[in-house]
């Protein structure tokens, strides 16, 4: 039974669906089903408990499973090593990151990074702020992007961008009108946010008890293209990262509006697994983040 075979088996649980496991190793949905069968006939036991409706593992599948991310470690950490002793920058480089960050910054450094290391596959995939941290850790990434960075004593933080954050405003609002806006103009206003536990809603709420503001919160969401269309069905106005929607102003019904005088700022960060031994493909891939 090859190695392989063991990586699209954990893909399989960490997704919980078969075409999803496919989708992520370029083969097809029946191949994914073909593989695990062998794994069964392999150890002659019942790997996934088809009774139920939901994806579930037996208890010799979750054994399975726990060592065979184990056995995959193990061989990613030769591979790695295999490569130091050659300086060679190859491999699969796993990226977690948010969703305003994976979709609006990251791809510039990523078609950067692939065009001088082509070798090197880059794998990318949005996750909510929290789980992000959970899949760094349990060494699911290599890496993860997170805007407001949360200490944690098994975590590594290195710093690599800020930018600014606008106002956008439904067309109909009388903000609409104004070219500049100071956080005590949102007092009166509805604001659409983030989730009260994500660090973007935390940074919100510091934000107006700094500028001594009233802050209504009518609605909250864990991503920031459910804020900006909740903006455009005038649900509120929101505080937002400028790279999310200074691209596409044309095709949104809102107002962008940048605030007056100082501007406001978050920063963003790559974090990774503290005293993990990184592979020369994820050093360099962080280099080029703080470059």
């Amino acid at each position: 039974m090859h190695i392989e075979y063991l990586k699209i088996f954990s893909d399989l649980v960490e997704k919980k669906s078969f075409s999803e496991a496919a989708k992520v190793n370029c083969i097809t949905q029946s191949a994914v089903s073909q593989q695990l069968r062998t794994m069964e006939n392999h150890f002659n036991v019942l790997i996934v408990d088809r009774s139920q409706k939901q994806f579930r593992l037996t208890l010799e599948g979750e054994k399975i499973y726990n060592d065979s991310k184990e056995i995959l470690r193990l061989y990613q950490q030769l591979s790695d090593e295999v490569s130091d002793l050659n300086s060679v920058v190859g491999g699969t480089i796993k990226v977690s990151s948010t969703f305003s960050i994976g979709l609006h910054i990251i791809p510039e450094y990523v078609k950067k990074f692939i065009k001088s290391y082509p070798s090197v596959n880059v794998r990318l995939d949005y996750s909510r702020n929290a789980n992000i941290y959970d899949d760094v850790i349990t060494n699911n990434a290599d890496i993860g992007l997170v805007a407001y960075a949360q200490p944690n004593k098994l975590i590594e933080i290195v710093d690599f961008q800020e930018e600014a954050l606008v106002l956008i405003c439904p067309l109909e609002n009388p903000l609409a009108k104004r070219k500049t806006v100071q956080i005590k103009d949102l007092s009166q206003q509805s604001m659409v946010s983030y989730e009260s536990h994500m660090g973007s809603h935390k940074a919100i709420v510091r934000l107006f008890k700094k500028e001594n503001a009233k802050l209504e919160v009518s609605s909250q969401f864990d991503n920031i293209e459910l804020i900006k269309h909740a903006v455009e069905v005038n649900m509120g106005c929101a505080i937002v990262p400028i790279s999310a929607v200074k691209r596409d102003l044309d095709t949104r019904n809102y107002k962008l509006i940048n605030f007056k005088g100082k501007p406001y700022k978050r920063t963003l960060s790559a974090i990774f697994r503290k005293g993990k031994r990184q592979p020369p493909s994820v050093k360099t891939f962080i280099d080029l983040l703080t470059s």
